[in-house]
């Protein structure tokens, strides 16, 4: 007999969690990967770079914080570095306040929020219902795994691997963010528009001497991001009609032209892994220990206190239209230009971003999203060996 009313929602289960977690695992399992070959270059044991990865789980944060921890810095300057580099968690977690569900209560939001990352944020937003607390602990269970795994074996075995091999995987998180943002901006012209400005004030802010000289790249996500989303909520009216698709064909122009004559030809920075006399040994823990503690604990309460604090929902439109767009700002600026210095090489992220807007713009799954995006760009780069 034919169905006369729609099946009630009951909730995501912890198995739905687990399985859309997936990808991000695998992804975390290769971009980790190379924050324990750098880790032990500073003079990091392998235990130390796998306690900094399951207490913090933020790959920018850890970067910056290593190298504190390298140079022997202070506890003022780590607690500012993670502060200014991991802010984006605050307004992730009120985002993701708004999207969960009553099973969500005040002692789940404290023990959870440890969970909230760049990837694991974008796969919840853009659930069609609202999430549970099983689903979010399923959800974030294998991204862990994978991060803080894959920072233990390439802190022991990552020199072996071929350095372009790795390079080609870590394509793979950008790829998930194109895969979330492209069928929701397929369908919402102000989303769209908003995506494309965040895009567009992001590479501003990297390719601009005199912006990237004195913003930092987690200042740069936020400020792109909330100008971004900003722009979408004042001119949503506008945007919503047939002005609206002019501004989007404008943009989408602006941005290819920046894909195609602008990123090429700029010189990313290149990380320069410095050899210390202790590089096979093990930093000292009178040193290590307070500063993980100081930057574990600053990471854990940007994203606590906001995903806690904020449970009630947001009645004004302004607000509601903000905390919508947000989430899409965010992974936009995220990705844009840094996917086009993932692989080393231009042409081969190029492709790997091409694949996964593609695959996204026909909403496939974020895996095989993320698996076409790193074989494309791997592909490339096979090639180009032997050219």
């Amino acid at each position: 007999m034919p169905k006369t009313e729609e099946t009630k929602f009951t909730g995501y289960t912890l198995g739905e969690g687990v399985k859309d977690g997936l990808p991000i695992g695998l992804g975390y399992l290769s971009v980790s990967f190379t924050f324990g070959i750098l880790s032990v270059s500073k003079g990091l044991s392998w235990i130390q770079a796998g306690l900094i990865s399951l207490l913090n789980i933020t790959s920018a944060g850890q970067v910056a914080g290593l190298g504190i921890m390298a140079t022997g810095g202070g506890i003022l300057a780590m607690i500012i570095s993670q502060l200014v580099i991991n802010i984006r968690y605050s307004l992730m977690g009120i985002s993701l306040s708004q999207n969960a569900d009553k099973t969500m209560t005040p002692l789940m939001r404290i023990l959870l929020s440890f969970g909230i990352t760049d990837e694991i944020f974008g796969v919840a937003v853009s659930k069609k219902h609202e999430f549970g607390a099983k689903y979010f602990f399923g959800l974030m269970t294998l991204p862990i795994i994978g991060w803080v795994a894959g920072t233990v074996i390439g802190a022991i075995l990552g020199q072996v691997f071929p350095p372009f091999l790795t390079a080609a995987l870590a394509i793979g998180i950008y790829g998930m963010f194109v895969s979330i943002v492209t069928p929701k901006a397929k369908q919402n012209t102000v989303i769209l528009i908003s995506s494309l400005v965040a895009c567009l004030l992001s590479s501003a802010l990297f390719f601009i001497p005199v912006l990237s000289e004195h913003i930092t790249s987690g200042f740069a996500i936020i400020i792109a991001a909330v100008a971004a989303a900003l722009i979408g909520v004042i001119f949503k009216k506008v945007f919503t009609g047939k002005p609206g698709k002019i501004t989007a064909i404008v943009l989408g122009a602006a941005l290819v032209a920046v894909m195609g004559f602008v990123a090429p030809f700029y010189k990313a920075a290149e990380t320069v892994v410095e050899e210390g006399d202790n590089a096979a040994g093990m930093l000292d823990n009178k040193i290590f220990v307070p500063l993980l503690i100081t930057m574990a604990l600053t990471t854990y309460l940007v994203r606590m206190i906001p995903f806690t604090l904020f449970r009630k929902k947001l009645e004004k439109p302004a607000l509601k239209d903000f905390f919508e767009y947000i989430p899409y700002t965010v992974l936009s600026a995220m990705t844009f230009p840094a996917i086009f210095y993932t692989t080393g090489s231009y042409f081969s992220a190029l492709l790997g971003f091409i694949v996964a807007l593609l695959l996204g713009f026909f909403e496939k799954s974020l895996i095989v999203v993320a698996v076409g995006a790193c074989i494309a760009s791997l592909a490339v780069d096979v090639i180009l060996m032997y050219i």
